[in-house]
């Protein structure tokens, strides 16, 4: 179970991270126990996710998608289940490369700051769709906004994977690109199971 005090402790830890601050790494618990843990912090990934899939339930009808008969409940299950398996896949591919990659040792390090940093990760990447569903922003403008929010999110990933396992420049562009890759396909084949 999460405790207040970790969870203020980590989400400042995670911020001191995007803010390029290496002491952020302090913040976290790396023991055996802090890294099971982390992965709990999905829960509070979930709330801007819902919101984030909102959204997009919201593009879909902008988009001429009939909002009679959409099949909401499946469509937020398929999602939460893309999720779920998101959160998972990158470490779970890491640890079989840990060792050839020269990781091995700091890749619970990096596994905790990458969950923890997940809620700021969640909360910037929702933000252009949420204002565009709202009506708050125009279609072009939401395209540029969503442009600058991924570009953040990987200098965001890259400088968790950089400060984690300060790994060469080469490797750290590699993770974040693997994981990238990783959530395009399980986003994509999610959609197309779900039959979206």
């Amino acid at each position: 179970m999460l405790t207040r005090g970790e969870i203020a402790r980590s989400l400042s830890g995670a911020w001191a991270l995007f803010l390029n601050r290496r002491e952020g790494m302090q913040a976290f618990d790396v023991s055996a126990d802090g890294f099971f843990r982390s992965f709990a912090v999905i829960i509070l990934v979930l709330p801007p996710y819902l919101i984030s899939v909102l959204a997009e339930v919201r593009l879909l009808e902008l988009s001429g998608v009939p909002a009679d008969g959409f099949p909401m409940f499946w469509f937020f299950a398929w999602k939460i289940v893309g999720l779920g398996i998101d959160w998972v896949a990158l470490p779970l591919v890491l640890v079989v490369l840990a060792r050839p990659l020269g990781i091995a040792k700091r890749y619970g390090a990096f596994v905790v700051a990458r969950n923890w940093a997940g809620p700021l990760a969640m909360s910037i990447s929702v933000l252009p769709s949420v204002l565009f569903a709202a009506g708050l922003i125009g279609q072009e403008f939401a395209a540029i906004l969503f442009l600058a929010t991924v570009i953040l999110i990987i200098r965001y990933q890259y400088l968790i994977t950089r400060i984690a396992l300060q790994t060469a420049i080469a490797t750290t562009i590699g993770i974040v690109v693997l994981d990238l890759l990783l959530s395009l396909v399980i986003g994509e084949t999610i959609n197309r199971l779900a039959g979206f």
